[in-house]
């Protein structure tokens, strides 16, 4: 049967336009529109709220008193001392999940007492069958959803927007977390000297937190500190989701404008903060087309200064980052480059002042279609991933009052054809209303020649209406060696999210020359709109669904004069299980126009001409918290002048807390009219955790394409906080018979001093 054309109706003040669209078309554009009205009419269709209690629990204005202690603190998580027994205590948590608003099934206790140095922080988790407490992993910066844990924020400019996030499982695995604007970017990669030990006993388990006021930025211009607070506790088994200050299930505690206070912290200082960290490196690499090892002795300094209690100068000499673990290898299938986050810890610290303009789709797999005028990635790699040699760089960052001031100068060494160049960025942000801001920024790439420049200029701001409403947008330019026209872009994106939708429309504009150098874009030349459309309904109280998710997602791209270049819809299905696990059925309709032939294979190349894409797609996955877990995705459908079958499976095994091991396949069959091609990933990952300060880890991946096996192996013991040794072994073993190998050993360590 043919597809009938769909009717609508756009119904104005005083009149009603009626427009016919072709049945493929109308599967684009009324998601769009749908998107847009209920943004921009401030969603009076979906005012009110659902009939089942406790929606949208109000905010409660928790005070807790920290007490200051004169006798010593043992970090042995007994909460045996006197200052525990004195303490008030902060309870009555009620849950975020799964039944919002409602008393936690289970007691948790906390209280707070300080030093001159220290604050510490006692933990009481009451369980009636501690015998079921999970714990997955040991290792710093644990994954916290799939084990039962503990997290601790601190809003210590009591600003309602950034925030130092602090969390252990009962083992005692350490994870922290630096947050900005209330969750737009979370570092977790930002490290800072803290310590905890915990106990599983009896009738549940105990933490005891140490976190020195060196670690933490705060003002130091009142005699009596109020800090924002609060503390979230998982009850894994249950999938439960526990808060003292109230926090609806759309957010997590990330959002410190729904903090309580924090309040009798009186006459204390960070006191000087000077850290020096020193490291030596030695490695010895064998390369294939060398009949000789080469034997290297390089080293090092780190170093870092609280100029304020608020501002912080980094310092960094010979940058070494052989410790990075390497990025998960992919194969590109599309027109337009591939995304890779940064890893890299000296670019992380306060990685949050320098992001430019809002993400909406950061966390998703949308990222990659988003503009950045800045990304670090660009500083000190090449194109392929490669490291270039950096000579050193500063960065001063921080807080001035409302302002957010981020200044960032690296060199990079000449390396091969590439010449030594300079990277230079400063950023200005501005703190407006309840939780919006503004801000600027300039990019600068300047190669040691003289005449090979990058420049990048831009604005932007990121405004918040209420609780759910909000609204973001840039302006940027950009000035490269003889271009001079055609180089700005903008963005602007709205979105609305309660508990039980989310509607979200962004729209790009990227001229044909914009170029940041320091920056990342996917496509030039075009523009574009995105919409996306999310329903969150629950059903009262099933066993065993937590969450209906059914959602629409289409981004339009056209060219200059509004001609479409391509099109991508998304319309999904998904299904959330009480104990983690899930599933989703979509159709992704898809349509390209290709205005240059296409080479998709060295040997393959798709003509001039409009293409479809459809596809179907199915997603399911198991509870992660078990001994054994995984995940199935398939998709089938159109690819260009074929058929494109893709099959991603994830296997995994966790027999306790120390050990686990996964494997991941990733298999392309492609059946085009100008040839068929497979290409396949296979990747292995196995960690082993000696303790909480002593890890191993392994990374094994055969990539199809590179015909290449390829190994890292990283042992790492913290010696000493933010002090480690590191052990890796690298290695590149090429498979298609001509038996090239390249191999590393690498040997490197650093030792923080403090004073």
């Amino acid at each position: 049967m043919r597809p009938m054309p769909v009717t609508v109706l756009l119904i104005e003040t005083t009149s009603v336009t009626k427009v016919t669209l072709p049945h493929r078309e109308a599967i684009f554009v009324l998601p769009c529109l749908m998107g847009l009205s209920a943004v921009l009419s401030g969603l009076p269709l979906f005012s009110q709220e659902p009939s089942y209690p406790n929606f949208e629990p109000l905010k409660q204005n928790k005070i807790l008193m920290a007490i200051r202690t004169t006798g010593p603190i043992q970090l042995d998580g007994d909460l045996a001392e006197p200052a525990w027994q004195e303490a008030p205590v902060a309870d009555d948590f009620v849950q975020s999940e799964p039944y919002e608003g409602e008393s936690a099934t289970e007691e948790t206790e906390v209280r707070v007492v300080y030093d001159d140095e220290n604050l510490y922080i006692g933990v009481y988790c009451d369980d009636r069958e501690p015998e079921k407490i999970m714990v997955t992993s040991l290792k710093e910066d644990f994954d916290p959803i799939q084990s039962d844990g503990f997290e601790l924020i601190l809003d210590t400019f009591r600003d309602g927007r950034n925030g130092f996030l602090f969390a252990t499982n009962p083992h005692g695995a350490k994870r922290d977390v630096q947050i900005t604007h209330e969750g737009r970017t979370m570092n977790v990669d930002w490290d800072t000297v803290w310590d905890v030990r915990a106990k599983i006993n009896g009738d549940g388990w105990t933490a005891e937190m140490i976190i020195p006021f060196k670690s933490l930025s705060f003002s130091e211009n009142s005699t009596e500190q109020v800090w924002g607070i609060n503390f979230f506790r998982r009850i894994r088994r249950k999938n439960e989701e526990d808060y003292w200050a109230p926090v609806p299930r759309r957010y997590d505690i990330s959002r410190v404008s729904l903090a309580g206070d924090l309040r009798g912290l009186e006459g204390i200082r960070r006191g000087r903060n000077l850290k020096v960290k020193p490291f030596a490196v030695a490695d010895v690499t064998k390369f294939a087309r060398k009949m000789s090892p080469d034997l290297n002795f390089d080293g090092g300094l780190d170093a870092k200064y609280s100029v304020t209690p608020s501002l912080t100068l980094d310092l960094t000499s010979r940058t070494d980052f052989s410790q990075v673990e390497v990025d998960e290898q992919q194969i590109n299938l599309t027109r337009f480059p591939l995304f890779f986050p940064e890893k890299r810890e000296f670019f992380l610290e306060n990685a949050g002042i320098f992001q430019f303009g809002d993400i909406p789709l950061e966390r998703g797999p949308d990222r990659s279609k988003e503009t950045q005028l800045f990304f670090s990635r660009r500083i000190g790699l090449s194109e392929a991933g490669e490291p270039i040699p950096i000579l050193g760089g500063a960065r001063l960052s921080g807080q001035v009052g409302k302002y957010s001031l981020g200044l960032l100068n690296m060199q990079a060494e000449s390396s091969g054809d590439l010449p030594g160049t300079n990277f230079a960025v400063v950023r200005l942000k501005r703190n407006i209303w309840a939780n919006s801001d503004i801000g600027a920024i300039v990019t600068h790439r300047l190669a040691s020649r003289g005449v090979d420049f990058n420049r990048g200029f831009g604005a932007d701001a990121n405004f918040r209406f209420g609780d759910n409403l909000t609204v973001n947008a840039f302006l940027a330019k950009t000035e490269t060696d003889r271009v001079h026209d055609q180089d700005h872009g903008h963005k602007i994106s709205a979105q609305w999210r309660d508990n039980l939708f989310r509607f979200q429309i962004v729209y790009n504009d990227i001229q044909e020359h914009f170029n940041p150098e320091l920056g990342f874009v996917q496509r030039t030349g075009i523009r574009s709109i995105r919409s996306r459309n999310e329903f969150h309904p629950r059903p009262p109280r099933n066993p065993l669904i937590r969450e209906f998710h059914p959602h629409f997602t289409i981004t339009y791209f056209m060219d200059r004069n509004h001609q479409t270049l391509t099109k991508e819809g998304h319309v999904a299905f998904e299904l959330f299980f009480h104990n983690g696990g899930r599933v989703e059925v979509s159709y992704n309709p898809q349509f390209d126009r290709l205005v240059a032939p296409f080479r998709i294979r060295p040997q393959i190349a798709l003509p001039v001409g409009d293409y479809v894409l459809d596809f179907w797609r199915l997603v399911a996955e198991s509870d992660r918290s078990k001994k054994f877990y995984g995940m199935l995705d398939l998709s089938k459908g159109d690819f260009y002048s074929g058929k494109k079958t893709t099959a991603f499976a994830l296997a995994a095994f966790r027999p306790s807390p120390r050990f686990s091991l996964e494997s991941r396949y990733t298999r392309n069959d492609v059946r085009l009219l100008q040839g068929s091609f497979t290409t396949q990933v296979l990747g292995l990952r196995a960690n082993y955790s000696f303790s909480t300060r002593m890890f191993l880890n392994a990374l094994f991946q055969y990539n199809s394409d590179r015909r290449q096996v390829a190994s890292n192996i990283r042992f790492n013991f913290i010696h000493h906080p933010l002090s480690d040794l590191f052990i890796v072994y690298n290695e590149q073993r090429d498979v298609s018979g001509a038996g090239k190998t390249d191999q590393a050993v690498i040997l490197k360590y650093t030792h923080l001093l403090s004073f």
